[in-house]
């Protein structure tokens, strides 16, 4: 009997590596574990395009009433009791992102011990993974950043037409005594007293941040770049922070997956990614933006990708050769976009913390 064997552009080999970069970019993506479908999470997922046509998803917010009611059998008709809904409305929409790798040739590949399928899996599922994730911190931040590391130019202000939007001045804090960039200074460090800070501005302001729920404890999300982590750490006693780190232990929420510690209900976070300047103050003021999240605080939306064979996955895989068949080329993308929630032109679910950050190695 002959051994049954799968072309490069089959469907089936098709359908099998979609679904295993999908599996992979997830597990590598830092955001993976705090997006979901549901109102409470971080980042909210929308799939109303996943099997449908369209490139534009409009979701909307429903504004909590106000004002007096009526007592008894008093006349609700005609007063101000009675009141109509509001709704603000946010848009978002998708477009597809593709990356490739190619073989050199069969002799190339005659060289070494890899499997280029896997190799190439590997490869574009680590490259999307960090790709949504830069997308998803500048997009968070409303700034590009100087980051010369990420996939993108410096001047990016956005993609499939959703556009790179700062975060408004009522939620936009400042460490220290700054009260705008251009007040930011070397005394302007992060610590504890600005979470403090932005723990009561969270829980006051209208529409507030929506916390976290989690064994029926409000909790928030301070994100911070790795300098202004180790400000922090450097600005507390040893056994503050030991207080501040053992209260994760032992968590099973996602979200203390990795986390530093817990101070005040906000669960702590640093990533190399969050977005820094070299411009505030005068203008050479090396700066970062932390984070300070909530639920909905992101709105991501999927669209699927159709398979030859049939069939939608997250991601798109093609396998074809160049050169007369001599050189494997794979090409594996999604359709997708990425926003930060915006009504009404405020943010929601968020405040950015900026502050001076400075490696400290320098």
């Amino acid at each position: 009997m002959g051994a049954t064997s799968f072309a490069y552009s089959d469907a089936l080999t098709e359908h099998k590596w979609s679904s295993s970069l999908a599996v992979e970019a997830a597990v590598l993506q830092y955001f993976f574990k705090f997006a979901g479908e549901g109102f409470d999470s971080m980042v909210r997922v929308l799939k109303d395009l996943t099997k449908g046509k369209g490139d534009k998803i409009t979701y909307g917010l429903r504004m909590k009433l106000s004002g007096h009611g009526v007592e008894g059998d008093k006349q609700i008709e005609g007063t101000t009791a009675e009141e109509a809904l509001g709704f603000y409305s946010d848009y978002i929409y998708i477009d597809q992102r593709r990356k490739g790798t190619k073989s050199e040739g069969k002799m190339t590949e005659q060289r070494v011990a890899y499997n280029l399928r896997t190799e190439g899996r590997d490869a574009l599922a680590i490259w999307h993974a960090e790709d949504q994730d830069q997308q998803l911190m500048m997009y968070a931040a409303g700034k590009r950043g100087i980051d010369t590391t990420f996939h993108f130019d410096t001047t990016w202000t956005g993609r499939a037409n959703n556009t790179l939007t700062d975060v408004d001045s009522t939620h936009l804090l400042y460490a220290g005594d700054a009260s705008a960039s251009t007040d930011i200074d070397e005394a302007d460090i992060m610590d504890l007293s600005v979470i403090d800070t932005a723990v009561a501005i969270a829980e006051t302001v209208d529409p507030m941040i929506q916390p976290f729920m989690i064994d029926g404890e409000k909790k928030f999300i301070c994100l911070m770049h790795t300098f202004q982590q180790h400000q922090i750490r450097t600005n507390v006693s040893s056994g503050d922070w030991q207080d501040i780190h053992k209260s994760t232990d032992g968590k099973d929420s996602p979200i203390y997956k990795n986390a530093l510690g817990e101070y005040s209900d906000v669960i702590l976070h640093k990533h190399r990614n969050v977005i820094r300047f070299d411009d505030y103050g005068g203008g050479s003021i090396p700066a970062a933006r932390a984070l300070f999240l909530g639920a909905q605080a992101l709105t991501m939306a999927w669209g699927g990708t159709t398979l030859s064979g049939g069939g939608k996955e997250r991601y798109g895989w093609n396998e074809e050769t160049d050169d007369r068949g001599n050189a494997l080329v794979i090409t594996a993308g999604s359709t997708y976009g990425i926003k930060a929630t915006i009504f009404n032109s405020l943010r929601f679910g968020m405040f950015a913390i900026d502050s001076y950050c400075k490696n400290p190695t320098t």
